[in-house]
């Protein structure tokens, strides 16, 4: 007797940050507005009002699971986690976490490692940085 065990397959098409993304109702198109990868802060900690983490990936079979997102700060900490239950059919997956006020501590880059039941899907990186004010104005007359 054999037993088959059948592993589920997943192909991560992109994971990807932007300011506002949406299904379209009817149709179930995927619209993404401001896709960034960099924002600037004047001071630290800094809370950007919104975003959202957009993942789209291949499944080769229907079930419920679980979307995880973790993020992990310039020191390696992880400053955020989001944990999603996410019912797939097989084919194509779109998958919309919204954060609201998220918090930066530092400056540095923030990495969005993306997981279903355990198993990495992908990683994305948000640089923050500071913005620096420009010094005073120099007169250059001669």
């Amino acid at each position: 007797m054999f037993w088959y065990i059948h592993i589920m397959s997943i192909t991560t098409r992109f994971i990807l940050v932007c300011r506002e993304a949406f299904l379209t109702a009817g149709t179930n198109n995927l619209n993404l507005i401001g896709i960034f990868t960099q924002i600037n802060a004047e001071q630290f900690p800094f809370a950007y009002p919104h975003f959202a983490l957009v993942v789209n990936f291949d499944v080769d079979r229907s079930g419920e699971h679980r979307l995880e997102a973790d993020i992990v700060g310039p020191t390696g900490a992880r400053v955020a986690h989001s944990d999603l239950p996410v019912v797939a059919h097989a084919g194509n997956m779109q998958v919309i976490a919204n954060f609201e006020h998220m918090q930066f501590a530092a400056p540095g880059t923030y990495t969005f490692r993306v997981s279903i039941d355990g198993a990495l899907l992908g990683e994305r990186s948000l640089d923050v940085k500071p913005v620096i004010a420009p010094g005073p104005q120099q007169n250059n007359l001669a």
